[in-house]
């Protein structure tokens, strides 16, 4: 994982964390993460945008996007999938964003099971691990 996302990363792990363990649904820390990447987007200058589909994608949503739309034409310049493990319809739906960050977010506390997923990362993808 690089260095500029180990504090966001350990921001994210703990706002999982501080969900009480008889309501933590993969949903409720989803939105927790997705609540944090949404607020550091905007932070970073970016307009959020959540569950953006691009253009050429046929199935599946990006969970958020960060686009400068100082320009002319809006340009995506992050991208962020989040899930408990990888998902191959979110890794192809990546595919499709021309933007220098792209990141695939999860936190199953399950190593072997994200390790497992991992299978479907590319190279264009940084993968941070909540939970590893």
């Amino acid at each position: 994982m690089d260095d500029k996302w180990k504090t966001l990363a350990g921001a994210m792990r703990a706002e999982i964390e501080a969900i009480p363990r008889a309501m933590l649904q993969d949903d409720a820390a989803r939105g927790a993460v997705l609540s944090l990447l949404y607020q550091a987007v905007a932070q970073m200058g970016l307009t959020p945008v959540l569950y953006w589909k691009p253009p050429r994608s046929t199935r599946e949503k990006i969970d958020l996007v960060g686009v400068d739309s100082g320009g002319e034409v809006p340009e995506v310049k992050i991208a962020f999938a989040v899930d408990p493990l990888v998902e191959l319809a979110k890794v192809k739906a990546m595919e499709w964003v021309e933007c220098p960050d792209k990141i695939v977010v999860t936190y199953s506390p399950r190593q072997d099971k994200v390790s497992q997923s991992t299978f479907f990362l590319t190279p264009a993808l940084e993968h941070i691990n909540l939970f590893d």
